[in-house]
C-alpha cells in the first residue's frame, strides 16, 4: 500500500489529466443519451447519427430529403408575403454534408541535454502527437459527435407576384437573410397560372 502511494504523489501533472480526462470520457459514454435512434423533421438542426459511414446512396438521399424539407418550409413562408401568392422553390445543396467525428488525441515530447568534453552543451528536444478515432459498443462503431447538414448554394423561385419588383427583393432579401447567400446565387421568376 505505502509502495502505491509514492507512485501516485510522484505522479506528473500531465498524467493527473489524462486519468481525470479518461474518467470524464467513461462517464460520458455511459450515460443515456435517450435518443430515438431516429432523425427529426426539422431542416435546420444539427443532426446526431452513430451508425457510421453511410452508404453512397443512403447520403443522396439524405441529401434529397433535405432539400424537399427545406423547399417545403420555404414555400410555406413565401406564401405568407403579401402578394408573393403561390410558389414553387428549388433549392443546390453545397455536398451531402460533414461527419465530425471523436477522436482520441495525445502528444508526448523529451528533452535530451548533452554535455561534450570540451564544455560545449547540446539540446534536444523531441515531440511526437497521434489521433485515433474513439469506437464504441460491441461493433466499434466510430463515435460521431455531430452530422451538419450540407450548405444551400443557390435557390430558384417562381412565384405568382415574381413578375412585381418589389415582391422580386422582398423574396430575394428573405432568402439572403435565409440562407446567408449573396443576391447572384437567388433567382426569382413569375410563376404561370396553370389552367384547369
Amino acid at each position: 500500500m505505502e509502495k502505491w502511494m509514492k507512485k501516485i504523489k510522484h505522479m506528473k501533472t500531465e498524467t493527473w489529466i489524462l486519468l481525470l480526462l479518461a474518467g470524464v470520457l467513461f462517464l460520458v459514454i455511459s450515460l443515456p443519451t435517450g435518443q430515438d435512434g431516429g432523425r427529426t423533421g426539422s431542416a435546420d438542426e444539427t443532426q446526431t447519427d452513430r451508425s457510421g459511414s453511410e452508404t453512397a446512396g443512403a447520403a443522396e438521399e439524405h441529401m434529397a430529403d433535405y432539400a424537399a424539407q427545406i423547399e417545403k418550409r420555404v414555400e410555406e413562408i413565401l406564401s405568407a408575403i403579401d402578394g408573393v401568392g403561390k410558389a414553387d422553390v428549388m433549392i443546390t445543396l453545397e455536398s451531402s454534408g460533414e461527419t465530425i467525428l471523436k477522436t482520441d488525441e495525445s502528444s508526448d515530447q523529451s528533452t535530451v541535454e548533452e554535455a561534450d568534453s570540451e564544455g560545449g552543451q547540446r539540446k534536444t528536444t523531441q515531440s511526437s502527437s497521434s489521433s485515433q478515432t474513439v469506437l464504441f459498443g460491441s461493433d466499434e462503431s466510430p463515435y460521431v459527435t455531430e452530422v451538419r447538414c450540407p450548405k444551400v448554394t443557390g435557390i430558384v423561385v417562381c412565384a405568382e407576384g415574381g413578375g412585381e419588383s418589389y415582391v422580386k427583393a422582398e423574396i430575394s432579401e428573405a432568402m439572403e437573410a435565409l440562407f446567408d447567400l449573396p443576391a447572384h446565387k437567388i433567382k426569382v421568376l413569375k410563376r404561370v397560372n396553370e389552367e384547369s
